[in-house]
C-alpha cells in the first residue's frame, strides 16, 4: 500500500505545503474500524429511556415525538451491518482485474449506498491514476464492502485527452 506521494522534505518546505497535504507530516490514512458503530444503537437507546423517564417526571411536555424518532433511529442502527468482508488494505487486490491501465498512485474512500435489504451498504470507492509522471489515464471504480463485488462499471478517462 502507497503511504503517499513522496515529497522531499526541503521542498515541502519551501513551498510551505499545509501539514494536512504532506505525507510526510501526516502518513497514510486508515478508515477506523467500522465495528465501534455497533456501539451507537446502545447509546441511542440509553437517550430514549431518559426521554421516557424525564416524560413521566414532567406532565406539561410531551416527548411522543422524539420517542418516535429516536425508537426508529435505534432500530435502524441495530440492522445496519457493521462487518467488512474486504477491508482498506485488500481492495486494490479485488479491483486490478477491473483496471485496464497500470496503478500507480490511488486514494480509497468510504462511501455508502442505500439498499432495502443492508439499509447502508458499505461502498470502498476508489480513484486509481496510471503510473506514469504525470499520470495519463484515471479510473473510478466503487467496490461492496461487504460482498466485495464491483458495484458500478468502472471509469476509466484520459487525463492528458
Amino acid at each position: 500500500m502507497v503511504d503517499g506521494i513522496e515529497i522531499d522534505k526541503e521542498v515541502a518546505e519551501e513551498t510551505l505545503l499545509p501539514d494536512d497535504l504532506n505525507s510526510l507530516a501526516v502518513g497514510s490514512y486508515v478508515v477506523p474500524d467500522p465495528r465501534k458503530r455497533s456501539q451507537y444503537p446502545f447509546f441511542v437507546f440509553a437517550v430514549l429511556v431518559i426521554t421516557y423517564l424525564t416524560s413521566l417526571v414532567i406532565d406539561f411536555v410531551t416527548f411522543t415525538p422524539t420517542f418516535i424518532i429516536l425508537l426508529s433511529v435505534v432500530i435502524l442502527l441495530f440492522l445496519i451491518d457493521n462487518k467488512f468482508r474486504i477491508q482498506q488494505q485488500e481492495v486494490i487486490e479485488k479491483i486490478t482485474d477491473s483496471i485496464e491501465h497500470s496503478i500507480g498512485y490511488y486514494s480509497i474512500a468510504l462511501t455508502f449506498l442505500f439498499s432495502i435489504r443492508n439499509i447502508l451498504t458499505p461502498v470502498w470507492t476508489v480513484i486509481v491514476y496510471s503510473h506514469e509522471n504525470p499520470p495519463q489515464f484515471k479510473t473510478i471504480v466503487e467496490i461492496n464492502a461487504l460482498s466485495g463485488e464491483i458495484v458500478t462499471e468502472p471509469y476509466t478517462e484520459n487525463i492528458n485527452a
